[in-house]
């Protein structure tokens, strides 16, 4: 893969766009009946919890020295925005609760929290891979929802898992992540959120 599209495919599949792909899927898609009004609240709360204030932090972070890039190729320049990111998610995660939301959102939400702080000791060892996490995430929603509910997402699935072969190829390609990191975020991200969003 040249490291155009690899950069391309890396741009598009930002683990920040999981959160609200996420939330648009449990409120659209699952047995509940929310207004239009109500979803597009709900997903301006949850990008500007999950993803403004976290950049607009990291910006901070940039402009004081504390990182040294804000691309964060180097595990130590996470720590600081990986416990910024863990705190934005648990508190959206309480508002999302708090506003009689449906529970699979909440947990969503709680999962992919959970994630990022069991990513952060590890930054010292290894850097996990936050794309394959929210990959591995979303695809753990679609599981437990699927189990859950009995809902037939299996050719959706697959599609799915053919798309995280590529994103994984392109994080490969651009020398970003080792094969191990790769499957450390996925997996961290898969069992944490089907075990929030099936168990809890």
């Amino acid at each position: 893969m040249n490291s155009k599209l690899a950069k391309a495919i890396s741009i598009l599949f930002h683990p920040a766009i999981y959160p609200l792909v996420g939330l648009f899927f449990v409120l659209k898609y699952l047995p509940y009946h929310y207004d239009r009004k109500v979803v597009v609240l709900s997903m301006i709360m949850v990008f500007c919890g999950t993803y403004l204030i976290p950049v607009v932090v990291s910006v901070l972070l940039y402009r004081f020295k504390v990182i040294g890039s804000l691309m964060m190729e180097k595990a130590e320049d996470r720590k600081w925005p990986y416990a910024v990111g863990a705190l934005c998610f648990y508190f959206t995660a309480s508002l999302v609760n708090s506003a009689g939301l449906a529970k699979e959102a909440y947990l969503f939400l709680l999962g992919s929290a959970s994630t990022i702080l069991l990513h952060l000791p590890l930054l010292r060892y290894l850097k996990p891979s936050a794309h394959m996490a929210g990959f591995g995430g979303f695809l753990g929603l679609l599981l437990a929802v699927s189990a859950k509910y009995a809902l037939n997402l299996l050719p959706f699935i697959a599609a799915f898992l053919v798309l995280g072969g590529l994103i994984a190829s392109a994080r490969l390609a651009l020398k970003a992540h080792t094969g191990k990191e790769l499957l450390l975020g996925f997996l961290s991200g898969l069992v944490l959120i089907f075990c929030s969003v099936y168990f809890l």
